[in-house]
């Protein structure tokens, strides 16, 4: 059992200094992370043509960076915000043609909360 314990503690230490650790679902709860550093990516599919979409929320930086990107069907950025260290609002809204949406968030060696929620108009 012990040595269960302490593989665990291993697995869990090589993760952390590797990709980070991260606790949540970004777009459906408060995720909470420790040294994250990769891209995660979102799609959100609009059917109607002008309609708004993106994220609202908050992001509490103790080190690190996130950085939030919105590119429209055609791959062209049309919204992006950075959260450096501190406390941030985020609102990274955008419209356009109908089709696949995706918000992209890169981290380097982010420790902090994101907490957002999907946003339409």
């Amino acid at each position: 059992m012990r040595l269960l314990v302490v593989v665990l503690l291993l697995a869990l230490a090589a993760l952390s200094f590797t990709f980070g650790l991260r606790l949540g679902y970004v777009t459906l709860t408060p995720t909470y992370m420790f040294n994250a550093t990769g891209e995660n990516k979102y799609t959100f599919r609009v059917y109607d043509q002008q309609q708004q979409v993106g994220v609202r929320g908050s992001c509490k930086v103790s080190s690190g960076k996130a950085t939030f990107r919105l590119t429209d069907p055609k791959g062209t950025q049309i919204a992006g915000q950075v959260c450096p260290q501190g406390q941030w609002g985020l609102n990274v809204l955008g419209s356009g043609d109908a089709g696949n949406y995706i918000l992209t968030i890169d981290l380097e060696k982010f420790s902090g909360i994101i907490d957002v929620e999907e946003a339409r108009k």
